[in-house]
């Protein structure tokens, strides 16, 4: 009932289309969100938790449609092509930003090829070790790391990706070596720390991944935002050690460019009640997410606010599109 009494009310103010009967007509169609990462990772769980939720709230199908591969791009260019009529959406996070400041295959502009429909969240990145990995601590890591002059083997969810930023930001300001291990996504990442395969990673935490966090053989040493977070009690900032290092991230969704406000609007509304139910909130806090919702307008100045960030951070590195 809630949730329809939300729509109500955006039809009332006129924000979503203009009569009870083209909502009708509309509901017929199937809205997809794409995530540009293979199932089984953060965003794709989050992905479906949100689908799930407002396919009951719009009376429409809302289906998860995953495309990975090139560091995101596959997923976001298609996105980037699709007709703006609201019924094709992307679910990416900040290094949606980052892509075309250092890839010259991203050719799309993150402000004026898309629109933005709502935020979800933030969640930070982690600087995350194996248990063979002899660190417990972030001064014992770095002593550790700067031991190993062939560097240590760090995975990252594609070649540009936030979290190859951050682990690239850390090797730079830690003065270590890391080895940059691509995967398509969170997933594989997953199975490549827990096989052995890497001993480091410096990104958001996943569902699978969680377990072996509690059990101790995946440790958390140090989390990338500006100030340590209620989501991971007792771990310290990165900050704290390296100053300043600092790689926040936020989770959102987004529409092609010229997709009308009014139907960015009812979606929004459809995402705001999901982030609303306790069950769903509390997924996230398992996901170390942290539920921030934001509108289209706010949720635009965000994405431009974190392009500036990722630019300085791009130009610590004297990085350059490859």
């Amino acid at each position: 009932m809630r949730r329809r009494q939300i729509l109500n009310t955006i039809i009332g103010t006129g924000l979503a289309v203009g009569s009870a009967s083209r909502i009708t007509a509309a509901q017929q169609g199937i809205i997809r969100i794409i995530v540009p990462y293979a199932a089984g990772g953060q965003t794709d769980v989050m992905a479906r938790l949100l689908a799930a939720s407002m396919d009951k709230t719009l009376g429409r199908r809302v289906l998860v449609d995953n495309r990975p591969g090139a560091a995101a791009l596959i997923g976001t260019k298609a996105v980037q092509l699709a007709p703006p009529d609201g019924d094709t959406l992307l679910f990416h996070n900040s290094g949606f930003g980052v892509l075309p400041m250092l890839s010259k295959s991203a050719d799309y502009d993150p402000v004026k090829d898309f629109e933005a429909v709502a935020m979800v969240g933030q969640s930070p990145n982690m600087l995350m070790v194996t248990d063979s990995v002899p660190a417990h601590t972030m001064p014992e890591f770095l002593a550790y790391a700067r031991s190993v002059p062939a560097g240590i083997e760090c995975a990252n969810s594609g070649i540009n990706s936030g979290g190859h930023i951050s682990a690239m930001l850390l090797e730079k300001l830690g003065k270590t070596k890391l080895l940059h291990v691509p995967y398509k996504g969170s997933a594989e990442v997953t199975r490549a720390l827990l096989s052995g395969d890497v001993k480091m990673q410096v990104s958001v935490t996943t569902d699978s991944l969680n377990p072996y966090i509690k059990s101790g053989k995946i440790r958390i040493l140090g989390v990338a935002s500006k100030e340590r977070t209620a989501l991971a009690p007792g771990v310290p900032a990165i900050s704290e050690f390296l100053p300043g290092y600092s790689v926040d991230g936020w989770f959102g969704i987004l529409a092609p460019a010229h997709t009308p406000l009014d139907k960015r609007e009812v979606m929004s509304a459809a995402i705001k009640a999901a982030l609303e139910e306790p069950a769903l909130k509390q997924r996230f806090d398992e996901l170390y997410m942290e539920v921030i919702y934001q509108g289209p307008k706010k949720f635009a100045e965000t994405i431009a606010a974190s392009i500036n960030d990722f630019k300085t951070v791009v130009q610590e590195l004297e990085l350059t599109p490859q």
